[in-house]
């Protein structure tokens, strides 16, 4: 899941719609398709050993891409609070948390509680940032309740199946977790280039990934299979490396509305993916919650971008 890094491109601003539009693409698809991913690679390692590959791997990604375009640096001494904030909650807690939450529940599902963060956003900006609690959000936020509430109905859940309210709890439980890392970035004031701080955010999480799950799991039981190895290089190189630095180029190209849009697209895609790749049939309380989640987030991104243009009126008059 993206993490952004830095605040949205002010109203007025000037936008490269074609290039933010392709990574856009390249991020929704990549994180969508990487749900069933996670949940095949499951098949082959436990869950914390598996989030620590995957993340050794984004870890070296980004590394040689900062390197390639000449933007590695040692992060700014003002900015290695907020590395640790990213690289221990929206990456090593948010991911863990969700790859073992799908162990107890459909990919497709997993996909959409794990995109309700812009939801939670908006209460949490309220508290701790002084935001104001307009009335789309709040409409937005009392939306993406809803449609948390239609996946968790009890007269369809499957509570004699093990662990099925353990998963979902570690989804939502990671989506907070990834909006109190939100919280700190945003009122984080940035020293260094952004992007340039990706792999020292990721190898922060390495930290205290690697030790904890070498002590909790064994790496006996992982299966080194062709075809776990194509899995993991997905999940790693792809969506733990390059759509990272997508989502930052993404965001420094167009406008909060788009980029709240972009937070449906996931999901959906996550949905559409793993009935090709696992035959997951979403049911039709997946498909509602899925439908006020994603209006929710698109009314929140919304009352944003009205927001940003009174602020830039007012500072031109």
């Amino acid at each position: 899941m993206s993490q952004p890094a830095q605040p949205m491109p002010a109203a007025g601003a000037s936008y490269a719609w074609r290039n933010g539009y392709l990574l856009l693409a390249f991020t929704a698809l990549t994180w969508g398709i990487n749900f069933p991913i996670m949940k095949i690679g499951l098949e082959y390692s436990s869950p914390l050993l598996y989030t620590t590959l995957r993340m050794i791997i984004g870890t070296i990604t980004m590394f040689l891409t900062a390197a390639a375009m000449g933007i590695l640096r040692v992060p700014h001494r003002a900015d290695i609070p907020v590395v640790f904030s990213v690289g221990l909650l929206q990456n090593m807690g948010f991911i863990t948390l969700v790859t073992l939450g799908m162990q107890f529940m459909p990919a497709g599902r997993a996909a959409i509680l794990a995109y309700t963060s812009p939801i939670w956003v908006v209460p949490a900006a309220a508290m701790f940032l002084g935001e104001r609690l307009t009335a789309p959000r709040v409409v937005g936020t009392a939306l993406g309740l809803v449609g948390l509430m239609a996946i968790f109905n009890p007269l369809d859940v499957d509570w004699g199946s093990e662990g099925t309210l353990l998963g979902g709890s570690l989804i939502v439980l990671a989506t907070l977790v990834w909006t109190a890392g939100l919280i700190h970035v945003r009122k984080h004031q940035w020293h260094g280039n952004v992007l340039s701080l990706i792999p020292w955010q990721l190898l922060s999480s390495l930290v205290f990934l690697i030790p904890f799950s070498l002590l909790v799991e064994d790496t006996s039981g992982i299966r080194w299979e062709p075809a776990f190895l194509v899995n993991i290089l997905f999940s790693g190189a792809l969506a733990s490396g390059v759509c990272v630095a997508a989502q930052v180029g993404a965001i420094r190209s167009l406008p909060a509305v788009t980029m709240s849009l972009s937070s449906a697209a996931v999901p959906a895609v996550g949905l559409l993916s793993s009935a090709v790749l696992l035959g997951e049939m979403p049911g039709y309380h997946d498909l509602f919650g899925f439908f006020m989640i994603g209006l929710g987030i698109v009314l929140v991104g919304l009352s944003d971008l009205r927001l940003a243009r009174a602020r830039v009126s007012g500072l031109s008059r």
